[in-house]
């Protein structure tokens, strides 16, 4: 077990020096990097070649974030956004309402749309996949940042689809990223502290 450690720290130590001295990392070196539960050394590591390559300086695009439904199958207790199927302020806008809110505030500068919602459950997993499509038929240049881990999960039971299918159906359709956040959500120790059924 010792040899294990030591030779993951020695392996450590000679990223970070690659890293240091401006060397590119070999794809074998990703592959290294990729499980490694060492995030604080992963983030000085990003932080470093950030620092080298565009100094102190921090760049945003600008986005526009589109909701296609509050509508939730999940019961969080942190959540004042989803509504039940039928209850007052519910919405579940179709392909069209959302190109035309799209239209109505899109304007030259817009990079991306951030997209997120909720789980309705009374809707096929096509419904999603048509949104997405139709958004990137209407604005081909426009990134679609779209669903967290959780809504992926979701779409997966919804489908009957793996994560991959999932993944490959929505990127088929224009999905270019996914959005940060919602993964916390799968984790049972979460769900059982943040009362989400």
């Amino acid at each position: 077990m010792s040899f294990v450690i030591d030779s993951q720290s020695s392996r450590m130590a000679e990223i970070s020096e690659k890293v240091k001295h401006g060397e590119r990392l070999t794809l074998e070196d990703g592959l290294f990097l990729y499980p490694s539960d060492d995030l604080l050394t992963l983030g000085q590591l990003a932080n470093e070649s950030n620092l080298k390559k565009n100094g102190r300086k921090v760049y945003f695009i600008e986005n526009m974030t589109l909701y296609f439904t509050n509508v939730c199958e999940a019961t969080c207790a942190f959540c004042g956004y989803k509504r039940n199927p039928g209850e007052e302020g519910a919405f579940t806008s179709t392909p069209e309402e959302v190109i035309a809110f799209a239209e109505k505030h899109y304007h030259p500068g817009v990079r991306e749309f951030h997209i997120t919602g909720g789980h309705k459950h009374t809707v096929p997993f096509e419904y999603y996949v048509n949104s997405i499509r139709a958004l990137k038929q209407r604005f081909p240049d426009v990134t679609i940042k779209a669903y967290t881990g959780a809504e992926i999960e979701f779409f997966s039971r919804l489908s009957g689809l793996s994560y991959e299918g999932v993944l490959k159906e929505l990127i088929q359709a224009g999905l270019g990223t996914l959005t940060g956040g919602g993964a916390e959500i799968l984790s049972e120790r979460y769900r059982t502290k943040m009362s989400v059924n």
